[in-house]
């Protein structure tokens, strides 16, 4: 067992296993941010989240995607000021995210598929943007897609494990904290 795992580790290579057992981590904190009650709890966490996400395709060397998690941990902790900020209350505060999504896309592209990434967060500089924690977990949906085909055209097998799993764990938050008149 220890062989094999040995032989593993030098066949993938150490940067490749960590950053899976980075990804592992990441994932966690990104599936626990749906089951919050709380807009601010939620992208704090995925602040958190995003961190380790970026840290794991730094060692991919999918910088497209390092990128995007890191300037979407700098919007997570913006957009935890939501509510208490006019700056942050205005329109002007996703676009303005967007277009950094934007701009760190044209400089880390590589092919087609680097451009998920930024489509993926795109979309959900205006999503997370929303007060409404309802429409931001069904809105988060398509991104998590993009994501999806992201990670496994980039070998980040945990991620697009992970992916499944938020899309599982959004469908939950969304029964669990549906609105209760809507049922009658």
């Amino acid at each position: 067992m220890l062989e094999t795992a040995a032989n593993f580790i030098a066949e993938k290579g150490a940067a490749f296993v960590a950053s899976q057992i980075i990804s592992v981590v990441a994932a966690a904190l990104l599936l626990a941010s749906f089951q919050q009650r709380t807009h601010r709890r939620i992208v704090v966490i995925q602040a958190m989240s995003g961190l380790l996400f970026g840290t794991q395709y730094f060692l991919l060397g999918a910088y497209e995607g390092m990128v995007c998690n890191l300037v979407g941990m700098a919007r997570a902790v913006t957009y935890s000021f939501r509510g208490k900020s006019k700056f942050v209350d205005s329109i002007a505060c996703p676009i303005i995210f967007a277009a950094a999504f934007v701009a760190s896309s044209i400089v880390t592209y590589k092919n087609l598929f680097s451009l998920l990434p930024m489509g993926a967060m795109v979309l959900a500089s205006f999503v997370l943007w929303s007060p409404k924690t309802q429409r931001l977990r069904a809105l988060t949906l398509p991104s998590s897609f993009m994501w999806l085909v992201y990670n496994a055209a980039n070998s980040s097998y945990v991620a697009c494990l992970t992916e499944v799993l938020c899309e599982i764990s959004i469908v939950i938050g969304l029964i669990r904290f549906r609105d209760k008149k809507a049922k009658h």
